[in-house]
């Protein structure tokens, strides 16, 4: 399934969930929580949901790849990404990677970007580790960065990466804007530390991570 069809499946989730158990005036905030993909979900799925919009309080994404894979993680996640692309058709994978188009601007990712409505949300919180290597630091940030070192795309590639990031945040206040970057104690040695997968999936086994952050951070869902 694509990213746009699980957008339009989670919002229309949210309004048969409100339609059976709430009246719209009851409701006073909606706040999103999203982890790698379901960041950009959530994101599609605003498309759907513009009737609510005054209501939209917080967004947070955890480690999710906001600007695709442009800037290569390792190569054996590369190669990973790959096979699974070839074997199981994915969609979403081919969406992340921006190969679903010849011309880049025509990709989803950038369209989707185009039509960004995170200036609905009164708190935007990016939440980032530069442990993960299955999503670029700044692909989890929204941040654009020149001195990228070796896996640094074209020129091309490079001005697009740019926009993307100003298409998704250009018309947000620096003020509502929060990056949150995690160091993780890993101590383990397996595959998954070996590829940089083990600190993707700390985001959703770490609970002190979530309650530190609801704590510290209460103010973003009250």
């Amino acid at each position: 399934m694509n990213i746009e069809d699980q957008g339009m499946k989670l919002a229309n989730e949210v309004q048969n969930y409100i339609e059976n158990y709430f009246e719209l005036d009851e409701i006073k905030r909606i706040s999103f929580i999203g982890h790698s993909l379901g960041g950009l979900i959530i994101r599609a799925a605003m498309a759907y949901l513009e009737q609510l919009k005054d209501k939209f309080y917080t967004y947070m994404s955890l480690s999710s790849p906001h600007l695709g894979y442009l800037y290569s993680p390792k190569f054996l996640v590369s190669a990973g990404l790959w096979v699974l692309k070839k074997w199981k058709k994915s969609e979403s994978l081919k969406e992340l990677s921006m190969s679903d188009s010849l011309n880049l601007e025509d990709s989803y990712l950038y369209r989707l970007s185009e039509i960004s409505k995170l200036e609905w949300f009164k708190n935007i919180i990016l939440v980032s580790s530069f442990q993960d290597s299955y999503v670029a630091f700044e692909s989890a940030r929204i941040q654009f960065r020149k001195e990228q070192g070796s896996g640094k795309p074209s020129s091309a590639k490079n001005e697009l990466y740019e926009k993307m990031a100003r298409n998704l945040l250009g018309n947000v206040p620096l003020n509502v804007v929060y990056r949150l970057d995690v160091n993780f104690k890993i101590q383990e040695k397996n595959l998954d530390s070996f590829i940089g997968r083990a600190a993707h999936i700390r985001f959703l086994e770490n609970q002190p991570l979530m309650r530190m952050i609801v704590s510290r951070y209460a103010e973003f869902f009250a």
